[in-house]
């Protein structure tokens, strides 16, 4: 994702070509956990007759109307009106344009645009698209659209936006059924290991420990960080290093009864939840009608030599 970001501003620098990316995952993924990741490789300077910003990431919060887009935008650009004092739209959208090449926005990556879906009509929704269409058409920047699965409900809804958006990715979830995906996330227990710094008394990746994270997080990025710093905070504060017992504790604290802790159930009274299908969205015939169709998972159990079997299927 890195080098794509880092592609899409190589394209419009030296061919001067606008292309877009919509970037899509369920929650915890590690969507936002990328783009802040870049912004702390891309950081704004302050140049002495300007504030260059070469890349901009902004987080929607709830928007109702493309004019209320526009004034939250501008003021994440460093607007010194706050997007106020402008008599009409036109005003403040050729005001945003502006200031978009005054700053220097090589990237623009927008998070959490499914909200702009969310209880939204029809009509909403498609007005928001041509804005975004328009955006892009109009300051030629390459924008990075982020969200959950049903983001491209979106995009799809505007055929000339959709026709934009050259690149499409959706970050897969970490699985646990077969050994190629049981090794992704073993990786990952690896790298994040490592990272902590933890003590080698314990291997986080080592078979059955790695299964009852899994067991204890679904193999969500989000919920394993947090896992990990949570056991390194508590570790810290009691000056013991991180083992099962600890993990067992943090997941007490989190409201877990020891019948339910993976760190304290015999390996085969476990059941591991692995996503398989990604959540989605229901629009029904008003906007207060949606909803979310929540992701799909399959429950894995795990025999005494440590392999998994199905037990229930999507549910």
């Amino acid at each position: 994702m890195l080098e794509l970001f880092d592609l899409l501003r190589d394209k419009k620098r030296q061919y001067n070509v606008a292309s877009c990316l919509l970037l899509t995952g369920e929650s915890g993924s590690g969507k936002s956990a990328i783009a802040k990741h870049y912004l702390e490789k891309n950081p704004i300077v302050e140049e002495k007759d300007r504030k260059h910003i070469p890349v901009l990431h902004y987080e929607l919060r709830t928007i109702s109307t493309p004019q209320e887009f526009i004034r939250s935008l501008l003021i994440a650009v460093g607007d010194p009106q706050q997007g106020q004092n402008a008599r009409n739209y036109s005003t403040l959208y050729d005001r945003l344009l502006v200031l978009l090449k005054v700053t220097g926005v090589e990237l623009l990556i927008l998070d959490e645009v499914q909200v702009i879906i969310e209880r939204r009509s029809a009509k909403v929704v498609t007005g928001i698209a041509d804005l975004f269409k328009d955006l892009i058409k109009d300051t030629q920047i390459p924008i990075v659209f982020m969200g959950m699965p049903w983001s491209s409900h979106l995009v799809d809804s505007n055929q000339q936006l959709k026709g934009r958006i050259s690149y499409r990715f959706s970050i897969p979830p970490y699985r646990i059924s077969s050994k190629p995906f049981r090794d992704d996330y073993r990786r990952l227990l690896m790298m994040l290991s490592n990272a902590y710094e933890f003590d080698k008394k314990i291997a986080l990746e080592e078979t059955s420990i790695s299964l009852r994270i899994f067991c204890a997080t679904s193999g969500n990025l989000r919920a394993t960080a947090n896992l990990f710093r949570d056991a390194l905070i508590m570790s810290e504060m009691k000056n013991i290093s991180v083992d099962l017992n600890l993990l067992s504790e943090v997941m007490e604290l989190y409201g877990v009864p020891p019948e339910e802790n993976p760190f304290l159930l015999d390996l085969e009274k476990l059941e591991l939840r692995e996503l398989v299908t990604h959540s989605s969205w229901n629009f029904g015939s008003k906007a207060n009608k949606n909803s979310i169709i929540e992701a799909g998972y399959v429950v894995y159990g795990i025999t005494k030599d440590n392999r998994v079997f199905l037990l229930t299927s999507a549910a």
